[in-house]
């Protein structure tokens, strides 16, 4: 049997239980009623045995209805939980009864008020004698009669239409119904801010709405304060019950959002217990609309946050993969060029020494550091290049161009000493009179630090060496494709490297 077909079958089978308790129901209150309509006064037919069997076939119906409810509830609650709530139904039912026959007996004593005071005396005491004729007052005990049975139906109908929904009549049974709790990990300021979004987007008339009839399908959304907490109420109108949305703080940190379908105040407070089916609704709405979005977003933002993280991680494993093959790069050459100004110049050579003591102390530091600045690098730049002076001597001369206002602008580091390298080595290393021109500029939100050389310029314009490749690597890694190296011949004669990055920084 599938479970459409199961479904079917226990619906059918619920359907008629309901029609044999409604026969039978309806058969006591007649036999009641027509004990009554026999009797001579009220009070002595009130006495006679027919009205005990009246009596004894509503105590046999309260009994089937029992039965009734246990059946609905079977695997969902004990039978003690399920007869005590199934009371508790038909106690509810018969309050809204008496509180509908409270309502017509004021409406008629209001409208005996009105007669009276337009001057209609007849009809005044016409309606008089009605209400104190034996007539009236027979319909008064049916009426009284009949009220157990129609609020066994009352009850029954509403355990029927909670059985369709799995689990339904024993959480309304045990309480759990009428309460739901969400625990989650996210920070205070955006779990406000996302409850926030979803609460405010559950009074737009685009989006669903509670499929309950005579209430209105969008509640008013009203904030509150509870015990300096936020509290959110959202009510329907027309509807007895209304929801209550709180966040709490638990002492790990952690959040929870309590939503609870409470009854409403006003002329409501003459219903003893919330309604299982509006509770039902209520429930399913703030699920569907709020307490699963939620959830949903905030396991997205972990995940974003978690992606961005692991992202992080792996931009640094490869910037550090990348200055790593810059370090020997540099020091290899660096170290082949004092060895061979040893062999022309002792002097000159420990001159040399001394430079570049004091440069790497300050280089390996820069080599092995996330960021630094324009002016760091162009000191790194200008140690280099006096290292390189004392070696060719009058056959270099260089120049910086750097204005004021860029010197602590951030820039990555062992990059511009890279493109120095290359300016040395494919520039200018064959010139008779060689020159380098680091140049630093900004324009259009972007930063451009250029290295100039005006040698017989690069064999390869793209750049295959260890230098230009990682420049390459880094910036893409750091910037992504907002920041790029410039590589080109000057008119005339020379070569020009430029790297630009965006003022802002990195990408996220």
């Amino acid at each position: 049997m599938t479970t459409s077909t199961r479904q079917l079958h226990v619906s059918l089978l619920n359907i008629t239980l309901l029609t044999v308790l409604a026969a039978v129901a309806l058969c006591g209150t007649v036999a009641a009623g027509l004990t009554l309509i026999r009797g001579d006064a009220p009070l002595v037919a009130m006495m006679s045995r027919p009205v005990y069997l009246g009596l004894t076939i509503l105590l046999a119906v309260e009994l089937v209805y029992l039965a009734f409810a246990v059946h609905v509830g079977a695997r969902q609650a004990q039978a003690g939980l399920m007869c005590r709530y199934a009371l508790k139904l038909q106690l509810q039912s018969l309050m809204e009864m008496v509180g509908g026959a409270g309502f017509t007996l004021l409406l008629g004593v209001a409208c005996y008020a009105v007669a009276g005071l337009a001057g209609v005396t007849d009809e005044q005491s016409m309606m008089f004698e009605f209400v104190n004729s034996e007539r009236a007052w027979v319909i008064y005990h049916a009426i009284g009669l009949s009220m157990p049975a129609l609020s066994m139906m009352t009850g029954a109908w509403r355990l029927h239409a909670l059985g369709g929904t799995p689990g339904a009549v024993g959480a309304a049974a045990n309480g759990s119904l009428f309460r739901r709790e969400l625990t989650v990990s996210a920070d205070a300021d955006e779990l406000r801010r996302t409850m926030a979004s979803l609460l405010e987007k559950l009074v737009d008339r685009s989006a669903p709405g509670l499929n309950r009839p005579w209430y209105t399908p969008h509640p008013r959304v009203m904030l509150k304060e509870d015990g300096g907490q936020a509290l959110h109420e959202l009510v329907w109108t027309n509807c007895p019950m209304k929801l209550l949305v709180r966040l709490r703080e638990l002492d790990d940190g952690r959040h929870y959002i309590v939503a609870q379908s409470v009854l409403r105040g006003g002329i409501h407070r003459v219903e003893l217990f919330p309604l299982p089916v509006d509770a039902l609704a209520q429930m399913q709405y703030i699920d569907t609309n709020l307490l699963a979005p939620l959830q949903t977003r905030l396991a997205i933002r972990a995940a974003e946050r978690q992606r961005d993280a692991l992202r992080e991680r792996a931009l640094e494993t490869q910037l550090r993969i990348l200055q790593a093959q810059i370090e020997p790069h540099f020091l290899f050459n660096t170290l082949a060029n004092v060895r061979q100004l040893y062999r022309s110049s002792v002097d000159a050579g420990e001159d040399m020494l001394d430079h570049l003591i004091a440069y790497l102390r300050s280089a390996m530091d820069d080599l092995r550091a996330q960021d630094s600045t324009v002016v760091r690098e162009m000191d790194l730049a200008m140690h280099y290049l006096a290292v390189m002076k004392i070696r060719m001597g009058e056959r270099l001369s260089y120049r910086f161009i750097l204005p004021d206002e860029l010197l602590a602008h951030p820039f990555p580091p062992a990059m511009l000493i890279s493109l120095v390298e290359n300016a040395i080595k494919h520039g200018i290393a064959a010139s008779e009179h060689g020159e380098i021109v680091l140049t630093a500029s900004s324009a259009d939100g972007q930063l451009r630090l250029r290295v100039l050389d005006n040698g017989a310029g690069l064999s390869s314009v793209g750049g295959t060496g260890v230098g230009l490749s990682n420049i390459r690597q880094r910036l893409e890694a750091m910037f992504g494709s907002a920041a790029w190296l410039e590589v080109g011949a000057e008119p005339g004669a020379g070569f020009t490297a430029t790297i630009v990055i965006p003022h802002q920084g990195r990408k996220d």
